[in-house]
């Protein structure tokens, strides 16, 4: 019978193990711990002076609703258009509230989540009925630069009417309407009446005291909206995996109505 001698074990050799298994530890949860945070690139919105403006309530609500269900954390970063597609491609992050009537080249799109209405906005001495595009004919019509109207309105740019770019400050372009510097001012919201839209305008020259206009400015924001754009999520392939876990989001949150009252949550069911 052979004899086994016991011998202790070597604290070098235990140090080692415990470090092994704390690489490996580290190596397995990097994967997860990697994925908790998701750049997303949101259309940048500013005032006059320049001024970041932040973002709307409804936006705020419609994120911490996408950050819960996808166990994740949004690192917004906001640019013009341009430059939001162009660093979306690059593969930099994901592009938010990004339009499903447009192309976009090198791009996948998630499930509409949101309803984007473009308002026609009009000076109250100017109202007029609008069916379609062919009343516009002869006017000047207040655009926010690097937006898309669908490709109707934008056959017909400076042809049937005559376009007026301008930055995405509310106020100023509202200012250039009652001034008569346009016609009608295109104005994009979520908000599905009229009257919201209206209310939601004038609450904002109320707001920023500076724009020159005052509380009760004469504007009518017509019945009829030009377009209902659906916005989506939008990235390059790479994130093709991110993309299916929205779309997941988006149908299970728009069937238990969440989807809705987190855009807007004072609003009755019907």
């Amino acid at each position: 019978m052979r004899n086994f001698i016991l011998l202790p074990p070597d604290p070098s050799r235990r140090q080692l193990l415990r470090c092994s298994l704390a690489v490996a530890g580290c190596l397995a949860t990097a994967p997860l711990m990697a994925q908790t945070r998701l750049t997303l690139y949101i259309r940048e919105n500013r005032n006059e002076a320049g001024q970041m403006l932040p973002l709307r309530d409804e936006i705020r609500r419609l994120l911490d609703l996408f950050e819960q269900k996808l166990a994740l954390q949004f690192e917004i970063e906001r640019y013009p258009y341009p430059r939001l597609y162009e660093k979306t491609r690059n593969h930099e992050g994901m592009a938010f509230g990004v339009s499903a009537g447009r192309s976009h080249p090198n791009l996948i799109l998630s499930e509409p989540f949101l309803s984007n209405q473009v308002w026609l906005v009009v000076r109250s001495d100017a109202v007029f009925s609008f069916r379609g595009i062919e009343d516009l004919r002869g006017k000047t019509v207040g655009v926010v630069r690097g937006s898309g109207y669908g490709d109707e309105f934008e056959a017909q740019r400076n042809k049937l009417f005559k376009v007026e770019e301008d930055v995405s400050s509310h106020t100023a372009r509202l200012r250039k309407l009652i001034s008569h510097r346009m016609d009608v001012m295109l104005f994009g919201d979520f908000h599905t009446r009229a009257e919201e839209v209206s209310q939601f305008l004038h609450q904002l020259i109320v707001a920023e005291k500076s724009s020159g206009l005052s509380p009760g400015e004469d504007f009518v924001v017509l019945d009829k909206p030009l377009l209902i754009d659906e916005l989506c999520f939008a990235a390059s392939p790479r994130y093709e995996d991110w993309i299916r876990r929205i779309n997941t989001v988006i149908q299970t949150t728009r069937r238990n109505g969440e989807l809705n009252r987190a855009i807007f949550p004072h609003r009755k069911a019907n």
